[in-house]
This record gives structure tokens, C-alpha cells and sequence, in this order.
């Protein structure tokens, strides 16, 4: 199958071209024709399936020739995934005249308000940001044809439906919604049926499953062996490695120890600027920083073809967040690996994922359940049942 054959029109197949796609995915072959036909979607694929063009190319050909104006707009939960999903949409523009715009958090409501009036039908947003420009009145949402909403999963878990819920009453009831994630917890269906009641669903894959080309390993060891664990492993290592904590500060401190150490490190998190954050990205996409340490939110924006290993620093505090974080590797078909480092504390949190590696089915496939080490529950994880397999050790 070629894009040719989706129904997608000349300027946005020269996009296509020029930005060297050359088969769709299959979440691209199966989506594209259904938006085409303005229905409705919810689409879930993996991390690296392709689910930016799969609703990027049928929103852009919707908009070629129309009245000028914001048309389009694409919500998403993070400032990095606005920049990466704004880039993409321009490549694939480059030919049919339409300008994409970004607003999200860290630079001035002005030097976004100046962009928007030198031409604006595609704006890719931030939750937050978008309703201060609302707010200020610096754009309207009143002519927008299609709506998206990114990393749908994140955006509910993250706290964002009063936001999400204020935007959407500004826009026309008759618009065309899509909702796209790379999982999809049960616990946030009913939100989602509020958005997308009755939509046509694509899936590729099992439903919160970890891509089969990544290959897991987990290591028992204590907290105070995790520096020296890791840095032997990153010695070992000649591609690039990202590197997983669950707390700002310790990205931060972990970040500048490694690079005291004499490696090619960096960390990206929420406290560093908007500029930073872009710079320790710009670095870690072209192979400067070859080892960059993140937290989860930070890393939504991540979309790096070339990851080789994935390593969690500390376990994820959810199974989705697993799934998310080792599908940072192993992306469009490529083969990857997956390495976690597991303390005494993280040992049920570990049995939970491991379980779902195993084809077994858990109780939740969001935040771990109360006293499971999750959120809700105790790190150390009291409580329950012990795990029913030890550990892999090094």
C-alpha cells in the first residue's frame, strides 16, 4: 500500500515525499482513509507507529484550500511533544501553503501572539497555555473543523480534563474529533466516551502493550549500587541510552554526576526552561549527549528514531509508564532493549510488569493498585502478595 492510495491530495503527498516517508504504518493505512471520511476516531498504537502523521496528513489535506484561520488544533500534554508534533506537521505542509503554530509554557505570550498573526490554521498546544491565549483573546476557536487530543492517556492522568473540558466548550459543536494514545487505561474509557461517544476505533497491537522488538532485562540490586551499575552499563554502550528517574531533583543530580564522571550526559526535566530543554534535546538528537537522563513527563516529547537502550534508573511507578518508557527504543520495527535496575522497595512494582510481560493478566494497566507501590500506595510496597518469581539477577 502506498499513501497515493489513501485518498491523501497532491501537496500533502509531496510533503510526504519530501519528509521521506515511503510506506504508511499500519496505523497510518488504517486511520488515514476513516478521518479522510470525517468519522470520528479513537487510535491506539504503540510508541513509534507512526500516530502523528497517522492524524497530522488527513488534517492537513482537510485544510488545503480553505478559508485561512485556525482550522485545526492538536492538544498535547507535554512542551517538548508540542514542539516535535509541530515540526512534523510543517514538513508535511511544506506544500500546501498552511501555517502550524505552537503555544505552550516558558516563553513569552507575545512572541507566540506575533506568530499566530502572521498566519495561523494549524496551532499545537499545551493544555495550560492554550486557555491563557483564550483568555487574552490573542486567538478564537470558533472555526475550528478538527480537534485532537495527543497522548490522550497522559493528558487525562496529568490532571488536565478542567482544561481540556474549558476548551472544548469554546469550539463548534460541529467539528471532527480524534483521539490518539499509545495506551488507554480502563480507568480513563468513561472520560474518553465524554469526548468521543460512539467513535470508530483503530487499534494496532494488544491494547497497553510493550512493542515485541524490545527485548526486557531486570537486574536486583540495592539503591546505593544503581550509580555504579549504570555507569559500567553506559561504558559499555556506544548508541544512545536513555536514561528513566521518577523524580526531578534526582534527574538533576544524576544527570550532573555522570557528567562529572566524564561521560556524554545530560538530564532533561520540568525545571529547566523552555530554550534548555530544546538545547539538551537538539543535543541528544544529534548524538552530542549520547546518555540523557529524564523523567517521565519530560520524555513525552522524546521522538528519537535511534534509542538503543532504555534504562529505568528507578522502576515506574505505573505500568503505562513502563510501557511508554520502554517504547522510547525499539521504534518503527527497529529491535531494542529494555534494562531495569530494581531495589528491595520496587520488588512488587516489578511483579506487576513482569506479569504483563508474561501475557498475564493484572488488575490495572494504569497506577498500580493501593499498597502496590504506586501513588496511591506505599513505595515499599506493604501489603499483598510477594512476587511469585525472583528476580533475574546480574
Amino acid at each position: 500500500m502506498s499513501f497515493s492510495s489513501l485518498g491523501l491530495s497532491e501537496p500533502i503527498l509531496r510533503g510526504v515525499a519530501a519528509a521521506g516517508y515511503d510506506q504508511p504504518t499500519d496505523i497510518q493505512s488504517r486511520a488515514i482513509p476513516k478521518i479522510l471520511a470525517e468519522q470520528h476516531l479513537i487510535g491506539l498504537g504503540q510508541t513509534g507507529s507512526g500516530k502523528t502523521a497517522a492524524f497530522g496528513l488527513p488534517m492537513l489535506d482537510r485544510l488545503v484550500g480553505g478559508e485561512p484561520g485556525l482550522r485545526g488544533l492538536i492538544i498535547v500534554p507535554t512542551r517538548e511533544l508540542c514542539v516535535q508534533v509541530a515540526e512534523n506537521l510543517r514538513n508535511y505542509a511544506q506544500f500546501a501553503g498552511l501555517h502550524v503554530c505552537t503555544a505552550f509554557g516558558g516563553i513569552d505570550l507575545s512572541i507566540q501572539e506575533s506568530a499566530f498573526k502572521r498566519g495561523l490554521d494549524v496551532l499545537v498546544a499545551c493544555p495550560g497555555r492554550l486557555i491563557d491565549h483564550l483568555e487574552r483573546r490573542n486567538l478564537t476557536l470558533d472555526k475550528v473543523e478538527m480537534v485532537v487530543l495527543d497522548e490522550a492517556d497522559r493528558m487525562l492522568d496529568m490532571g488536565f480534563m478542567p482544561q481540556i473540558r474549558k476548551i472544548f466548550i469554546r469550539m463548534p459543536r460541529e467539528r471532527q474529533n480524534l483521539l490518539f494514545s499509545a495506551t488507554m487505561p480502563t480507568e480513563v474509557e468513561s472520560l474518553v466516551e465524554d469526548f468521543l461517544p460512539g467513535a470508530e476505533r483503530v487499534q494496532i497491537g494488544e491494547r497497553s502493550q510493550a512493542a515485541k522488538t524490545i527485548s526486557h532485562r531486570f537486574v536486583a540490586m540495592t539503591i546505593a549500587d544503581k550509580k555504579d551499575a549504570l555507569e559500567r552499563v553506559l561504558e559499555r554502550e556506544h548508541g544512545k541510552v536513555l536514561v528513566f528517574v521518577n523524580k526531578k531533583i534526582n534527574c538533576e543530580k544524576l544527570g550532573n554526576a555522570l557528567k562529572r564522571d566524564g561521560l556524554p550526559a545530560d538530564a532533561i526535566h520540568g525545571d529547566k526552561s523552555a530554550e534548555a530543554r530544546h538545547a539538551c534535546l537538539q543535543g541528544f538528537s544529534r548524538g552530542k549527549v549520547r546518555f540523557l537522563v529524564a523523567t517521565d513527563v519530560a520524555a513525552r516529547g522524546i521522538d528519537v528514531d535511534d534509542i538503543d537502550l532504555v534504562v529505568n534508573y528507578d522502576f515506574p511507578l505505573g505500568l503505562e509508564d513502563y510501557i511508554h518508557r520502554s517504547g522510547r527504543t525499539g521504534r518503527a520495527g527497529r529491535k531494542g532493549r529494555a534494562l531495569s535496575l530494581v531495589a528491595p522497595s520496587e520488588k512488587r512494582l516489578h511483579a506487576v510488569v513482569a506479569a504483563h510481560l508474561r501475557g498475564e493478566k493484572v488488575k490495572s494497566v494504569g497506577r498500580y493498585p493501593a499498597g502496590g507501590g504506586g501513588r496511591g500506595g506505599s513505595r515499599n510496597g506493604g501489603g499483598g502478595k510477594k512476587p511469585r518469581r525472583r528476580l533475574q539477577r546480574a
